[in-house]
């Protein structure tokens, strides 16, 4: 990155006939523009241009999701110009793109293939401690009180 107007991305290949997700691989944009994010994952990927699908990673980072609902669950291919703009809102660094190529097969599994792969996500979810669910209640300040007693004509609600 060499300016401020510069935008870093995370990049993860899902390879759907495989069944698999690449590792990360940093892309720096200098705009954001979904025009320039395509011809750089053609660029780092080798997909021909027309054939690259991407799709925001939802929560934070990694964005952990199972290889089984990765092809479904995410929005691929939203039909934005920017990548600023609902429903990606990709406006600072950091932020998760999965993409693939939209003339790859998806691997057709066996029961039993299903089975063993539903049992190595889970585990593999579970032990990155990324599937934590979250109190819908907001978060209250905390008062410290360093004489012992909170002190009424002090303290506003």
């Amino acid at each position: 990155m060499k300016s401020m107007s510069q935008l870093a991305v995370l990049s993860r290949r899902w390879r759907p006939s495989e069944m698999k997700l690449d590792l990360f691989q940093e892309v720096v944009l200098e705009s954001s523009s979904v025009d320039e994010l395509r011809e750089k994952l053609c660029e780092i990927s080798g997909i021909p241009l027309e054939d690259i699908e991407f799709a925001k990673g939802r929560g934070t980072f990694p964005c952990d999701i199972s290889v089984l609902d990765i092809h479904q669950d995410l929005d691929w291919n939203p039909k934005v110009s920017t990548l600023n703009v609902w429903p990606l809102y990709i406006c600072d660094d950091g932020a998760v793109i999965f993409y693939r190529d939209k003339t790859e097969e998806l691997m057709e599994l066996t029961e039993e293939q299903r089975n063993e792969l539903m049992k190595k996500e889970s585990s593999r979810l579970q032990k990155t401690g990324h599937r934590v669910t979250y109190s819908p209640r907001k978060e209250k300040a905390l008062k410290i009180y360093l004489d012992g007693a909170p002190n009424k004509d002090l303290t506003q609600d």
